[in-house]
């Protein structure tokens, strides 16, 4: 890729500039999956492919596509055996990885409220409801991402909007700790 463009630009410029246009979003992106240990190599890999591709992808509006192949490089970061332990986070701790702001009690519950109905649900609806609240896509790019039509994306989170709305009106499950210790209370 070292011939020049109709416009006189290099294609090394023409991707170092797509790569500093985009490359903190999809580092964003992996770090919301699988946290700060491993979203550099992720962005890494998901510009590799970009690099191989750059004639391919699509110009107008490169960021589905991007975390497309992000997601991509994600699941199959997972799916490897022996580095499946590595780079598991379990989503209860995704709220590690959400941007620290001041926060109240009230706000702190909620959020955690929130992330644990997100949590419970099936991958795919996630997924989407990420790429929408958190990397901010339309739901037509976000149907891309995911591969399918934006038809299936809109059933799929009138759904996830739904178990996400029961899920929270739902008053929270005990949690039981072995560490809690239970003190009698004598009365006098």
């Amino acid at each position: 890729m070292t011939r020049d463009r109709d416009d006189g630009e290099s294609a090394e410029g023409q991707f170092t500039r797509f790569f500093e246009r985009h490359y903190d979003d999809v580092r964003r992106y992996a770090l919301r999956r699988l946290g700060p240990d491993h979203a550099d190599d992720v962005a890494s890999e998901t510009f590799g492919v970009a690099w191989r591709r750059f004639d391919h992808l699509p110009k107008d509006q490169p960021l589905p596509w991007l975390y497309g192949v992000a997601r991509n490089v994600v699941r199959a970061r997972s799916r490897s055996g022996g580095r499946r332990a590595e780079v598991s986070l379990p989503f209860g701790e995704a709220s590690a990885l959400v941007p620290a702001e001041p926060d109240t009690t009230r706000r702190v519950e909620e959020r955690d409220e929130a992330l644990r109905a997100l949590g419970r649900l099936s991958d795919k609806d996630r997924e989407l409801v990420m790429l929408l609240a958190w990397e901010g896509l339309e739901l037509a790019e976000a149907a891309r991402v995911l591969g399918c039509t934006t038809a299936t994306a809109r059933v799929r989170l009138f759904r996830a909007r739904r178990r996400i709305e029961g899920l929270l009106d739902q008053p929270p499950a005990p949690t039981h700790s072995p560490t809690a210790l239970r003190v009698p209370v004598e009365e006098a």
